[in-house]
C-alpha cells in the first residue's frame, strides 16, 4: 500500500500526467505549440444567378490571374437583348424625323410673322404654327431620350451579361472543380475553388504567459514537423483577448510561399522557447 502510494506521487511530482498536446513549461525541454497551414485566401465560386455553364476553361491544378476570365454562364438570351438594345440604339429615323418636322414649322412660323407684320396673316394662324413647332421639338425631346434610355438598356444588358463571367478575383490555383459545361448551376452552388497560396497563414494557441514575449511583425522560427522543412514567418495578428478554458491566445503568423515551397494543410510548429 505504502509503495502505490509513494508510486503515485512520483508520477505527480515528476509532471508524467501533462497532457499531450499542451505546453510543456519547462526549463529543459522545448516549448511547442502546433498550428496547420491554410491558404491567405480561399475562394468558392459560386454565380451571383442560376444558369447553364457554357465554358469553364480551367481544371484542377490550373494557375489563374487575377480577373482572368476562366469560364461563364449561357448568355444566349441577354445577348440577344443586346442585340435589340444595341439596334434600337443605332436607329435615328425617329429623331431625324422629328428634326425635319420642327425645322418646316420653325419656317413656316417665320413667314407668318412676317406676313403678320405686313397684315396678310391673322393671329390665330400664327398661334397655331407656332404651337405645332412646339410639339415638332417635344418630338425631339422625345427621341433624344429614347436615345439616352437604348444607351442606358445597353449597359444595363451589358452588365448582366458580365454577372455571367467567371473572373478569378485574385493570382491562385484552382483546387476544386466541382462541375463540368452544359451542367446547371443552382442558387449557392459553387463551381470551383480558388486558393491564394504564394502566402500562408498558420493559427496557433499560444499560452497567455508567454504571450508577453510576442509582437505584431516580429519573425518567429517554425518548422514543418511531416517533412523537416524550416521556415521563418511574421506574425501577423496577436488576439487581444485570452481563451478562459484554455488560457491560451491566438496568433497568427504569416509565411511568404512566392514558389510554393510549402505545402497547405500540413502540420507547422514554432518552438517558443527559440523565441529570443
Amino acid at each position: 500500500m505504502n509503495a502505490l502510494l509513494l508510486s503515485a506521487m512520483w508520477m505527480s511530482f515528476s509532471g508524467f500526467g501533462v497532457a499531450q498536446g499542451q505546453t510543456v513549461e519547462d526549463s529543459g525541454q522545448d516549448q511547442v505549440v502546433e498550428g496547420f497551414t491554410e491558404p491567405i485566401r480561399k475562394l468558392d465560386m459560386i454565380p451571383p444567378e442560376p444558369g447553364i455553364i457554357d465554358s469553364l476553361t480551367v481544371h484542377e491544378g490550373s494557375q489563374v490571374k487575377k480577373d482572368e476570365l476562366i469560364g461563364s454562364l449561357d448568355c444566349e438570351v441577354q445577348q440577344a437583348s443586346l442585340d435589340i438594345a444595341r439596334g434600337n440604339a443605332a436607329n435615328h429615323g425617329r429623331l431625324d424625323s422629328a428634326t425635319a418636322e420642327r425645322d418646316i414649322r420653325r419656317w413656316r412660323l417665320s413667314k407668318l410673322q412676317t406676313l403678320r407684320v405686313e397684315g396678310n396673316a391673322n393671329e390665330e394662324e400664327v398661334a397655331r404654327v407656332a404651337s405645332e413647332l412646339a410639339v415638332a421639338e417635344a418630338n425631339i425631346a422625345a427621341a433624344l431620350e429614347q436615345r439616352s434610355a437604348d444607351t442606358l438598356e445597353i449597359a444595363h444588358i451589358s452588365a448582366m451579361i458580365e454577372r455571367r463571367m467567371l473572373r478569378s478575383p485574385f493570382n491562385g490555383v484552382v483546387t476544386r472543380v466541382f462541375h463540368e459545361e452544359k451542367e446547371f448551376i443552382g442558387n449557392n452552388s459553387p463551381i470551383l475553388t480558388i486558393m491564394q497560396l504564394d502566402k500562408l497563414r498558420v493559427t496557433f494557441t499560444v499560452p497567455t504567459a508567454q504571450i508577453a514575449r510576442l509582437k505584431v511583425g516580429q519573425s518567429v522560427p517554425l518548422t514543418f514537423p511531416n517533412s523537416g522543412q524550416k521556415a521563418a514567418g511574421k506574425i501577423e495578428f496577436i488576439s487581444p483577448v485570452s481563451e478562459a478554458e484554455s488560457d491560451t491566445v491566438r496568433v497568427k503568423v504569416l509565411l511568404e510561399n512566392p514558389q510554393e515551397k510549402y505545402r497547405c494543410g500540413v502540420r507547422c510548429a514554432l518552438n517558443l522557447a527559440r523565441i529570443p
